[in-house]
């Protein structure tokens, strides 16, 4: 078994030129940083609480949102994992929502491969021109949440809204807006950021 600060070495070492290659620059150790048109991708290395071991968490966020969960505009290209608006784990398998490693560079090895395979998918998913972008409220009321079953309901609409009124949608944004005050119950600062979006139509 390795540290934890001997494990971030270890996967910059690994991942590295591809990261590079991808677009990706280090931000810290263990910590990596892209913006692709007006999507921000972070992977970053965390390291379990309690036992030795470790996940990639991997965050999205978008150019014209504010911070999640505040109303604060971004500072640049770059963002911190706490302040993206979806917070994913890297897994192997298509839904699973967590996954840990030991810290051993045979998990590295394993980990630097999924990155670049699954991980740069994930994150191709979430693009502006990728599936994101055909989701809309009534998908969120329905239930099949997909991409955005991390999110609440009430979230979940507030990011598609932002995302269709961005691109010029204005009705899928209006309804899909609409569909979120619906579920919004008391969660003040989303209700007000979708009320604005209807009084923007």
């Amino acid at each position: 078994m390795m540290n934890f600060a001997a494990l971030k070495k270890a996967a910059d070492d690994a991942l590295g030129a591809s990261l590079k290659a991808s677009s990706f620059q280090r931000i810290a150790a263990g910590t990596w940083n892209r913006r692709v048109g007006d999507a921000l991708n972070v992977i970053q290395l965390q390291p379990h609480s309690v036992e030795q071991s470790f996940c990639v968490n991997l965050g999205i966020h978008y150019t014209f949102l504010p911070k999640a969960g505040a109303e604060a505009p971004l500072d640049g290209d770059q963002i911190d994992m706490h302040d993206c608006e979806l917070k994913l784990r890297l897994t192997d398998e298509a839904g699973t929502s967590d996954q840990w490693w030991p810290m051993s560079t045979s998990s590295i090895d394993a980990v630097a491969g999924m990155v670049m395979g699954r991980g740069m998918q994930v994150f191709h998913a979430y693009r502006l021109d990728g599936s994101i972008a055909a989701m809309d409220g009534e998908d969120i009321e329905s239930g099949e949440p997909g991409l955005l079953s991390s999110l609440t309901k009430v979230r979940a609409c507030l990011l598609l809204a932002r995302l269709h009124e961005h691109a010029g949608n204005h009705e899928r944004s209006v309804e899909t807006a609409t569909i979120g005050l619906k579920h919004a119950g008391m969660a003040v600062g989303p209700k007000r950021a979708l009320r604005d979006i209807v009084k923007r139509s």
